[in-house]
């Protein structure tokens, strides 16, 4: 009796300290049992004149201490990270660095690079989500001196902590004057997902040009780097229920006055801005079977009025069937028909408008070299070839003064994996950049590999610009980069795009400025008189909607940047 009593006593504490147990769990967050998240922090490359290594450890140390966060965040051990790098191999990218963070069961990895080159001093940084579930987090600044390097590490670990793991650090400093540009592959999401309308702070006011405004967060589109605080004005036409592919400024009638054309799939339309109103002309063109991708306005022929020059395929995009139209005094005419080129205008500042074209190979629409074309009666002839085959598309390569050392015969183009590279005026590659940009949706049907299933799409590059776009004297390199989604055969998906200005600082191009990013993908843009009031604007296509997905409708609109 007295051990069945004893017995029931001890079950009981059992029971009590079991209840206890589960009632403490339940009351617990579960964060609290959560494994702490794994950091893998890679060594940053060093560029630089003279030995500065040391600054590798000294910038996986500030990093290491400033992200550890005890039972929360763990840094792995440094050697098993460089091991881990090493087995990688080659430069790191983001794909690189997925796989690096895979082998070390990590959940991020950070790498970076920091570039001293005189006095200029940038770091160029990387904060992945291993999984891919959220968008990658990237820093940049470029700053005078080197005291400006630990301020601005702390900065970037102040944005990791607080946008990563929601750690809101007391101790976060200010960014320099110089400001870097602190943001995720896609920005916020409110900020990415926002329409354009609602970007532009007070809103867009029908297509009328807004007041001055400051670069912000708010803004659709803002400076970064080394481009400092700029007034900016801002316009964005009304929505065309269209998939806009390709868009030019020039004066296509000879009056003096700059039209905006811009090709949809299937039309050529031509608008200008005048008395604060956008308004349609004409559309100058109608091929409803063939496909447009292109477009480019200038007088190559010399005669007084600008040529409309349309690059485009055939309905089932194996064929170029590009033409050129031109302004008769009454009507638009097609000066060329079918012509088996893809054609291109540069302007170059010690020849002028030059015309540079490109046939189609077989295996790829890179295949074949780029040259230039002169008119020859009521068509052109090639003259001097300008790029050799297998190395670009004349879609996406521009000819000029580059790095601004007195060459125009330099070329920047889109290799077929949408890099950025710099030829010289030998034909020897001196840049190529590490990350993909540029992307569009165009592509070519090349020959069937074997199967009717098995589609074989290239996709066409991305415009460039050369131009002195902030009036500095020196040239910038304007392209854009489209972020990628998917990509399934004739399909590509694009999240949001944003439009970069590059400057040559002596070792590739670094991003002087960009636009902020905006939801759907740029299309095209360009540089012109857009609104006729004698000064120059940034013009892009975005196409906010494809109409690709059944009972969904194309969706474009222009948008113009203000160069003061």
């Amino acid at each position: 009796m007295n051990f069945f009593l004893k017995t029931t006593n001890n079950t009981s504490k059992v029971c009590l300290i079991g209840l206890i147990l589960i009632i403490v769990s339940v009351g617990t967050p579960l964060s609290a049992f959560a494994k702490p998240l794994q950091v893998a922090i890679v060594p940053f490359k060093v560029n630089a004149e003279k030995d500065l290594s040391f600054l590798k450890d000294g910038i996986v140390d500030m990093l290491s201490s400033r992200l550890f966060w005890e039972d929360k965040v763990s840094i792995i051990n440094r050697q098993a990270t460089e091991k881990a790098s090493a087995a990688v191999g080659g430069p790191l990218n983001e794909s690189k660095a997925r796989k690096l963070g895979t082998a070390l069961g990590a959940d991020y990895v950070l790498f970076g690079s920091l570039t001293v080159f005189g006095n200029s001093v940038s770091i160029d940084a990387k904060m992945m989500d291993v999984s891919g579930k959220k968008q990658t987090l990237t820093f940049f600044n470029q700053s005078q001196g080197m005291d400006q390097v630990i301020p601005n590490i702390n900065l970037f670990a102040s944005d990791i902590n607080e946008k990563e793991f929601g750690r809101v650090m007391e101790t976060r400093q200010a960014a320099p004057a110089t400001g870097p540009s602190s943001t995720p592959t896609g920005q916020a999401q409110a900020d990415v997902r926002t329409h354009p309308d609602k970007l532009i702070a007070g809103g867009i006011a029908g297509g009328e040009l807004q007041g001055d405004q400051k670069a912000a967060p708010g803004s659709a589109f803002m400076t970064t780097q080394m481009a400092g605080g700029q007034s900016t004005k801002f316009w964005k036409s009304k929505s065309f229920k269209q998939r806009i592919t390709g868009m030019a400024i020039g004066d296509i009638d000879g009056d003096g006055k700059q039209e905006t054309v811009f090709t949809t799939e299937h039309t050529v339309e031509a608008y200008r801005y005048e008395n604060k109103r956008f308004t349609k002309i004409n559309t100058l063109a109608e091929r409803n079977l063939d496909n447009l991708i292109g477009v480019d306005v200038a007088d190559v022929n010399g005669n007084g009025v600008a040529e409309i020059y349309v690059s485009a395929l055939d309905p089932h995009r194996k064929y170029v069937k590009s033409f050129v139209m031109e302004f008769s005094g009454k009507s638009y005419a097609e000066i060329v028909k079918n012509t088996d080129w893809y054609l291109r205008v540069v302007d170059m500042p010690q020849r002028g408008n030059v015309l540079i074209g490109q046939k189609q190979g077989l295996e790829s629409p890179f295949d074949k070299p780029i040259f230039e074309l002169v008119w020859q009666n009521s068509g052109f002839d090639t003259a001097d070839r300008i790029m050799r085959s297998k190395r670009a598309n004349v879609m996406g390569f521009y000819l000029g003064n580059a790095m601004n050392d007195g060459s125009e015969a330099a070329a920047v183009v889109f290799d077929k994996l949408d890099n950025l590279r710099v030829y010289d005026s030998s034909g020897q590659q001196i840049w190529k950049d590490g990350e993909k940009s540029g992307g569009t949706p165009h592509y070519f049907e090349l020959p069937d590999h074997g199967t009717k299933d098995d589609k074989n799409y290239a996709y066409y590059p991305m415009r460039i610009l050369i131009q002195d776009i902030n009036k500095d004297g020196k040239n910038d390199v304007i392209t854009v980069k489209n972020h990628r989604l998917s990509e399934i055969l004739s399909y590509r998906k694009f999240t949001y795009g944003e439009i970069e200005v590059r400057n040559w600082d002596g070792i590739g191009l670094a991003v002087l400025w960009k636009t902020r990013k905006l939801s759907g993908y740029f299309s095209d843009f360009g540089v012109g008189d857009f609104d006729n009031d004698g000064k120059d604007e940034l013009v892009a296509a975005l196409v906010l909607k494809t109409g690709s997905v059944v009972t969904t409708k194309p969706k474009s609109t222009l948008i113009a940047y203000e160069l003061e």
